[in-house]
């Protein structure tokens, strides 16, 4: 599926027409949110202008006032989403949180998480990946990988913290490892078609890829 590449900066939003009143971020937000909802439900090639602009009850005409075209706006979407996503992910990854709770529980947690992250938004996702995954502009395909890495980073800092419970003789490159695993099965397995693979269902996927994790990183303990 081709892409236009017509940003060349790291961020869509710079090329947005700016939002400086009240009403205008809010029109912005609902612009978004269609646009997110509509590659949802439709995919990244039926999510169309004219589909996100009824859908947010805007004109066509409004719509390309504040983004050049369809690439702009899906960029703009994408960086919201990782934004979000960080913020999120910044606060449920402080090691306090998980003082009192086993190396083997905070796994099998953030695994879950995964998981039911993947069913949740399942359309998003696999626009989004397929959007970063085929887009004509290398910088933001760089871009969309320091994304990625970052939400890697929350977690491998999290176990590292538990490195005294890791018996991995490399735990880094261990938990990097694992988690390149568990994203790359649950791309394979819940956003790879339209109708996700039957052991993506129910609870079984998490339990399986939390033990086969703990498993790797010699961690004492089981699956719940």
């Amino acid at each position: 599926m081709p892409v236009k590449e017509a940003v060349s900066g790291a961020s869509a939003v710079a090329h947005a027409r700016p939002a400086r009143q009240d009403r205008s971020r809010k029109t912005l937000e609902r612009l978004l949110d269609a646009t997110e909802a509509s590659l949802e439900d439709k995919g990244l090639d039926g999510a169309t202008v004219p589909v996100i602009a009824a859908r947010s009850r805007l004109s066509v005409g409004v719509v390309y006032r504040r983004f050049p075209d369809k690439d702009a706006l899906i960029r703009a979407v994408y960086e919201r989403f990782f934004a979000r996503s960080r913020e999120k992910n910044r606060a449920a990854l402080e090691p306090e949180r998980w003082a009192s709770v086993p190396t083997a529980g905070i796994v099998h947690s953030l695994i879950g998480g995964m998981v039911a992250g993947y069913r949740l938004r399942r359309g998003l996702l696999r626009a989004l990946l397929l959007y970063a995954e085929t887009h004509s502009d290398r910088r933001f395909r760089r871009r969309a990988e320091e994304l990625n890495r970052e939400a890697f980073d929350g977690i491998v800092a999290l176990l590292l913290s538990r490195k005294r419970d890791l018996k991995h003789a490399d735990p880094g490159d261990a938990i990097r490892f694992c988690l390149i695993a568990v994203g790359s099965t649950l791309r394979t397995l819940v956003l790879s078609t339209e109708h996700p693979h039957a052991f993506a269902e129910g609870e079984r996927l998490a339990r399986e890829l939390s033990d086969l994790s703990l498993r790797y990183l010699g961690v004492a303990g089981r699956v719940p």
